[in-house]
Protein backbone atom coordinates (compact mmCIF):
# COMPACT_ATOMS: atom_id res chain seq x y z
CA UNK A 1 0.00 0.00 0.00
CA UNK A 2 1.43 3.46 -1.21
CA UNK A 3 1.49 6.70 0.93
CA UNK A 4 -1.60 7.85 -1.11
CA UNK A 5 -3.82 5.33 -0.44
CA UNK A 6 -2.85 5.65 3.20
CA UNK A 7 -3.37 9.33 3.58
CA UNK A 8 -6.28 10.20 1.03
CA UNK A 9 -8.74 7.83 2.31
CA UNK A 10 -8.71 9.15 5.92
CA UNK A 11 -8.66 12.80 4.86
CA UNK A 12 -11.60 12.40 2.75
CA UNK A 13 -13.29 10.99 5.55
CA UNK A 14 -12.44 13.10 7.70
CA UNK A 15 -13.80 16.47 5.63
CA UNK A 16 -17.20 14.27 4.41
CA UNK A 17 -17.73 13.63 8.04
CA UNK A 18 -17.20 17.15 9.50
CA UNK A 19 -19.38 18.63 6.62
CA UNK A 20 -21.94 15.72 6.52
CA UNK A 21 -22.72 16.26 9.96
CA UNK A 22 -23.13 19.95 10.62
CA UNK A 23 -25.39 19.72 7.44
CA UNK A 24 -27.33 16.83 9.31
CA UNK A 25 -27.73 19.00 12.59
CA UNK A 26 -29.53 22.00 10.67
CA UNK A 27 -31.59 19.29 9.19
CA UNK A 28 -32.91 17.21 12.47
CA UNK A 29 -33.48 20.44 14.16
CA UNK A 30 -35.34 21.78 11.29
CA UNK A 31 -37.85 18.44 11.06
CA UNK A 32 -38.07 18.04 14.94
CA UNK A 33 -35.46 15.03 15.23
CA UNK A 34 -34.83 16.77 18.38
CA UNK A 35 -33.83 14.69 22.12
CA UNK A 36 -32.97 16.35 25.60
CA UNK A 37 -29.46 16.11 26.69
CA UNK A 38 -30.64 14.84 30.31
CA UNK A 39 -27.34 15.34 32.23
CA UNK A 40 -27.22 19.22 31.69
CA UNK A 41 -29.15 21.26 34.29
CA UNK A 42 -31.28 22.99 31.89
CA UNK A 43 -32.28 19.70 29.36
CA UNK A 44 -30.93 21.58 26.15
CA UNK A 45 -32.72 19.79 23.15
CA UNK A 46 -29.84 18.96 20.88
CA UNK A 47 -29.75 17.30 17.23
CA UNK A 48 -30.15 13.17 16.94
CA UNK A 49 -29.43 11.06 13.91
CA UNK A 50 -26.13 12.23 14.05
CA UNK A 51 -24.44 8.76 13.04
CA UNK A 52 -25.32 9.60 9.54
CA UNK A 53 -22.52 12.02 9.11
CA UNK A 54 -20.27 9.04 10.37
CA UNK A 55 -21.73 7.05 7.89
CA UNK A 56 -21.18 9.16 5.16
CA UNK A 57 -17.38 9.97 6.03
CA UNK A 58 -16.67 5.98 6.36
CA UNK A 59 -18.32 5.34 3.23
CA UNK A 60 -16.80 7.59 1.33
CA UNK A 61 -13.33 7.22 2.73
CA UNK A 62 -13.34 3.44 2.00
CA UNK A 63 -15.04 3.95 -1.61
CA UNK A 64 -11.90 6.23 -2.20
CA UNK A 65 -9.39 3.55 -1.13
CA UNK A 66 -11.26 1.52 -3.24
CA UNK A 67 -11.12 4.16 -6.04
CA UNK A 68 -7.01 3.85 -5.56
CA UNK A 69 -6.75 0.42 -5.14
CA UNK A 70 -8.96 -1.98 -6.78
CA UNK A 71 -7.71 -5.15 -5.41
CA UNK A 72 -8.92 -4.66 -1.98
CA UNK A 73 -12.14 -4.91 -2.92
CA UNK A 74 -12.87 -8.32 -1.38
CA UNK A 75 -12.18 -6.92 2.12
CA UNK A 76 -14.05 -3.22 1.43
CA UNK A 77 -17.35 -4.93 0.30
CA UNK A 78 -18.17 -7.23 3.17
CA UNK A 79 -17.64 -4.94 5.69
CA UNK A 80 -19.50 -2.19 4.15
CA UNK A 81 -22.38 -4.15 3.21
CA UNK A 82 -22.72 -5.38 6.93
CA UNK A 83 -22.63 -2.55 8.58
CA UNK A 84 -24.62 -0.50 6.42
CA UNK A 85 -27.25 -2.89 6.61
CA UNK A 86 -27.25 -2.51 10.64
CA UNK A 87 -26.81 1.02 10.07
CA UNK A 88 -30.79 0.85 8.45
CA UNK A 89 -31.16 -1.20 11.43
CA UNK A 90 -30.27 1.45 13.89
CA UNK A 91 -32.02 4.03 11.46
CA UNK A 92 -35.16 2.25 11.73
CA UNK A 93 -34.81 1.54 15.49
CA UNK A 94 -34.20 5.73 16.08
CA UNK A 95 -37.92 6.64 14.24
CA UNK A 96 -39.69 3.39 14.60
CA UNK A 97 -38.19 2.29 18.32
CA UNK A 98 -37.67 -1.24 17.61
CA UNK A 99 -38.25 -3.68 20.06
CA UNK A 100 -35.50 -5.36 22.05
CA UNK A 101 -35.63 -8.72 19.95
CA UNK A 102 -35.57 -7.22 16.42
CA UNK A 103 -32.58 -5.55 17.51
CA UNK A 104 -30.52 -8.60 18.77
CA UNK A 105 -31.82 -10.88 16.24
CA UNK A 106 -31.45 -8.57 12.61
CA UNK A 107 -27.65 -8.20 12.98
CA UNK A 108 -27.23 -11.55 12.39
CA UNK A 109 -28.30 -11.94 9.01
CA UNK A 110 -26.29 -9.01 8.41
CA UNK A 111 -23.15 -10.95 8.96
CA UNK A 112 -24.33 -13.18 5.30
CA UNK A 113 -21.42 -10.83 3.51
CA UNK A 114 -18.73 -11.48 6.27
CA UNK A 115 -19.64 -15.57 6.16
CA UNK A 116 -19.18 -15.23 2.19
CA UNK A 117 -15.47 -13.52 2.56
CA UNK A 118 -14.72 -15.69 5.37
CA UNK A 119 -15.49 -18.92 3.30
CA UNK A 120 -12.73 -21.60 3.44
CA UNK A 121 -10.83 -19.83 7.06
CA UNK A 122 -12.45 -21.22 9.81
CA UNK A 123 -9.28 -21.04 11.88
CA UNK A 124 -8.75 -18.84 14.97
CA UNK A 125 -5.42 -18.05 16.65
CA UNK A 126 -5.52 -18.17 20.28
CA UNK A 127 -2.69 -16.93 22.84
CA UNK A 128 -0.51 -19.24 24.33
CA UNK A 129 -2.79 -22.42 23.22
CA UNK A 130 -2.21 -21.64 18.93
CA UNK A 131 -4.85 -22.12 16.24
CA UNK A 132 -8.03 -24.28 16.54
CA UNK A 133 -10.53 -25.05 13.69
CA UNK A 134 -13.87 -24.56 14.48
CA UNK A 135 -15.26 -25.72 11.04
CA UNK A 136 -19.50 -25.38 10.40
CA UNK A 137 -19.51 -23.23 13.50
CA UNK A 138 -16.90 -20.41 12.92
CA UNK A 139 -19.64 -20.09 9.83
CA UNK A 140 -22.97 -20.37 11.87
CA UNK A 141 -22.45 -19.10 15.35
CA UNK A 142 -18.56 -17.15 15.13
CA UNK A 143 -19.52 -14.99 12.69
CA UNK A 144 -23.33 -14.11 13.71
CA UNK A 145 -22.14 -14.17 17.29
CA UNK A 146 -19.07 -11.55 16.73
CA UNK A 147 -21.45 -9.07 14.99
CA UNK A 148 -24.27 -8.97 16.60
CA UNK A 149 -22.75 -8.66 20.00
CA UNK A 150 -20.19 -5.93 18.44
CA UNK A 151 -23.32 -3.85 17.28
CA UNK A 152 -25.76 -4.33 20.16
CA UNK A 153 -22.91 -3.97 22.76
CA UNK A 154 -21.49 -0.55 21.97
CA UNK A 155 -25.12 0.59 21.60
CA UNK A 156 -25.80 -0.22 25.81
CA UNK A 157 -22.84 1.95 26.67
CA UNK A 158 -23.99 5.57 25.45
CA UNK A 159 -26.07 8.24 26.93
CA UNK A 160 -23.08 11.02 27.89
CA UNK A 161 -21.73 13.16 25.35
CA UNK A 162 -18.77 11.98 23.48
CA UNK A 163 -18.29 8.30 25.20
CA UNK A 164 -19.90 6.28 22.38
CA UNK A 165 -17.51 8.41 19.34
CA UNK A 166 -14.56 8.30 21.76
CA UNK A 167 -14.50 4.88 22.72
CA UNK A 168 -15.16 3.95 18.82
CA UNK A 169 -11.86 6.22 17.97
CA UNK A 170 -9.76 4.08 20.54
CA UNK A 171 -11.09 1.00 19.44
CA UNK A 172 -10.72 1.05 15.89
CA UNK A 173 -6.65 2.78 16.27
CA UNK A 174 -6.57 -0.18 18.34
CA UNK A 175 -7.11 -2.53 15.48
CA UNK A 176 -5.46 -0.21 13.26
CA UNK A 177 -2.17 -0.66 15.63
CA UNK A 178 -2.89 -4.49 15.81
CA UNK A 179 -3.18 -4.36 11.93
CA UNK A 180 0.42 -2.93 11.29
CA UNK A 181 2.30 -5.04 13.85
CA UNK A 182 0.30 -8.05 12.70
CA UNK A 183 1.11 -7.41 8.55
CA UNK A 184 -0.08 -9.27 5.47
CA UNK A 185 -4.00 -9.45 4.54
CA UNK A 186 -4.94 -7.92 7.98
CA UNK A 187 -3.55 -4.35 6.76
CA UNK A 188 -6.05 -3.76 4.65
CA UNK A 189 -8.88 -4.10 7.28
CA UNK A 190 -6.60 -2.01 9.55
CA UNK A 191 -6.48 0.64 7.21
CA UNK A 192 -10.25 0.52 7.04
CA UNK A 193 -10.32 0.94 10.71
CA UNK A 194 -7.98 3.98 10.70
CA UNK A 195 -10.91 5.64 8.19
CA UNK A 196 -13.36 4.77 10.78
CA UNK A 197 -11.06 6.68 14.12
CA UNK A 198 -10.77 9.66 11.44
CA UNK A 199 -14.44 9.84 10.75
CA UNK A 200 -15.09 9.47 14.97
CA UNK A 201 -12.42 12.11 15.67
CA UNK A 202 -14.46 14.52 13.16
CA UNK A 203 -17.96 14.08 14.43
CA UNK A 204 -16.43 14.21 18.20
CA UNK A 205 -16.31 18.18 17.03
CA UNK A 206 -19.98 18.19 17.40
CA UNK A 207 -20.10 15.32 19.91
CA UNK A 208 -17.56 16.49 22.88
CA UNK A 209 -19.20 18.08 25.58
CA UNK A 210 -21.34 20.07 25.62
CA UNK A 211 -22.65 18.12 22.75
CA UNK A 212 -24.05 20.05 19.50
CA UNK A 213 -25.27 16.47 18.42
CA UNK A 214 -26.46 12.80 19.42
CA UNK A 215 -24.66 9.92 17.45
CA UNK A 216 -27.95 8.31 17.38
CA UNK A 217 -28.81 4.40 17.29
CA UNK A 218 -27.89 4.65 13.63
CA UNK A 219 -24.32 5.95 14.68
CA UNK A 220 -23.64 3.37 17.76
CA UNK A 221 -24.98 0.32 15.86
CA UNK A 222 -22.84 1.26 12.24
CA UNK A 223 -20.13 2.07 14.54
CA UNK A 224 -20.46 -1.44 16.60
CA UNK A 225 -20.45 -3.34 13.43
CA UNK A 226 -17.73 -1.57 11.58
CA UNK A 227 -14.98 -2.69 14.27
CA UNK A 228 -16.79 -5.85 14.34
CA UNK A 229 -16.72 -6.33 10.53
CA UNK A 230 -13.07 -4.89 10.70
CA UNK A 231 -12.24 -7.57 13.90
CA UNK A 232 -13.80 -10.72 11.68
CA UNK A 233 -12.26 -9.51 7.95
CA UNK A 234 -9.00 -9.21 9.60
CA UNK A 235 -9.33 -12.08 11.77
CA UNK A 236 -8.27 -10.28 14.93
CA UNK A 237 -10.68 -11.95 17.10
CA UNK A 238 -8.43 -11.64 20.26
CA UNK A 239 -8.21 -7.67 19.74
CA UNK A 240 -11.91 -8.18 19.39
CA UNK A 241 -12.23 -10.00 22.30
CA UNK A 242 -10.02 -7.45 24.65
CA UNK A 243 -11.26 -4.52 23.05
CA UNK A 244 -15.31 -5.40 23.92
CA UNK A 245 -14.25 -6.19 27.79
CA UNK A 246 -15.67 -3.37 29.85
CA UNK A 247 -18.73 -3.86 27.24
CA UNK A 248 -19.37 -7.47 28.79
CA UNK A 249 -19.21 -5.77 32.07
CA UNK A 250 -22.35 -3.01 30.65
CA UNK A 251 -23.90 -5.66 29.35
CA UNK A 252 -24.15 -7.60 33.05
CA UNK A 253 -25.36 -4.17 34.56
CA UNK A 254 -27.86 -3.35 31.82
CA UNK A 255 -29.23 -7.49 31.96
CA UNK A 256 -30.10 -6.96 35.60
CA UNK A 257 -32.44 -4.44 34.70
CA UNK A 258 -33.57 -6.57 31.79
CA UNK A 259 -31.94 -4.03 29.45
CA UNK A 260 -34.26 -1.39 30.56
CA UNK A 261 -31.44 0.16 32.44
CA UNK A 262 -29.91 3.75 31.36
CA UNK A 263 -26.84 5.48 31.35
CA UNK A 264 -27.08 9.02 32.69
CA UNK A 265 -27.44 10.41 35.97
CA UNK A 266 -28.62 13.46 38.33
CA UNK A 267 -27.37 16.49 37.49
CA UNK A 268 -26.33 17.88 40.62
CA UNK A 269 -26.20 21.95 41.76
CA UNK A 270 -22.42 21.64 41.60
CA UNK A 271 -22.71 20.11 37.94
CA UNK A 272 -21.43 16.92 38.66
CA UNK A 273 -23.65 13.77 37.94
CA UNK A 274 -24.43 11.15 40.59
CA UNK A 275 -26.58 7.63 41.23
CA UNK A 276 -28.41 6.05 44.19
CA UNK A 277 -29.20 3.39 43.35
CA UNK A 278 -28.13 -0.17 41.98
CA UNK A 279 -25.88 0.32 38.84
CA UNK A 280 -27.15 0.09 35.95
CA UNK A 281 -24.28 0.88 33.81
CA UNK A 282 -20.52 1.29 33.99
CA UNK A 283 -20.82 5.11 34.29
CA UNK A 284 -22.98 4.63 37.39
CA UNK A 285 -20.24 2.93 39.00
CA UNK A 286 -17.83 5.63 38.15
CA UNK A 287 -20.15 7.88 39.87
CA UNK A 288 -20.83 6.24 43.08
CA UNK A 289 -16.87 6.48 43.49
CA UNK A 290 -16.68 10.08 43.49
CA UNK A 291 -18.40 13.55 42.63
CA UNK A 292 -17.29 13.85 38.70
CA UNK A 293 -18.55 15.94 36.03
CA UNK A 294 -20.00 14.48 32.77
CA UNK A 295 -16.70 14.96 30.75
CA UNK A 296 -14.89 13.79 33.55
CA UNK A 297 -16.56 10.58 33.80
CA UNK A 298 -16.26 10.29 30.23
CA UNK A 299 -12.49 11.05 30.52
CA UNK A 300 -11.97 8.31 32.67
CA UNK A 301 -13.92 5.27 30.54
CA UNK A 302 -11.70 6.28 27.94
CA UNK A 303 -8.82 5.91 29.57
CA UNK A 304 -9.93 2.50 30.55
CA UNK A 305 -10.52 1.57 27.53
CA UNK A 306 -7.08 2.39 26.48
CA UNK A 307 -5.79 0.36 28.83
CA UNK A 308 -7.75 -2.47 27.36
CA UNK A 309 -6.65 -1.40 24.00
CA UNK A 310 -3.22 -1.39 24.98
CA UNK A 311 -3.54 -5.03 25.97
CA UNK A 312 -5.72 -6.19 23.02
CA UNK A 313 -2.69 -5.03 20.09
CA UNK A 314 0.01 -7.23 22.77
CA UNK A 315 -2.32 -10.15 22.84
CA UNK A 316 -2.59 -9.88 18.87
CA UNK A 317 0.34 -9.32 18.49
CA UNK A 318 1.45 -12.37 20.74
CA UNK A 319 -0.52 -14.93 18.37
CA UNK A 320 2.24 -13.62 15.15
CA UNK A 321 4.97 -14.51 17.46
CA UNK A 322 3.38 -17.61 18.82
CA UNK A 323 2.72 -18.73 15.27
Amino acid sequence: MNLAELIIPPIVAFILTFISTKWIIGIAKSRGFLGKDVNKPDKPEVAQLGGVGIVTGFVAGAFTLLLLDGNYTHVIIPVLLSSLLIAYLGLLDDVLNLRQSIRAILPAFASVPLIIYSSGHSTISIPFIGPINFGIFFYVIIIPASLTIASNAFNMLEGLNGLGAGMGAIMSLALFIASIKSGGFTIVAGYLALILAVSLIAFLYYNKYPAKVFIGNIGTYFVGSVIGSIGIAGYMYTALFILYLPYVLEFILKARTKFKGVSFGKVEEDGTLSWDGKPQSLTHIIMKRGRFKEYQIVAIIWLIEVIFAILAVYLQTTIIVLR
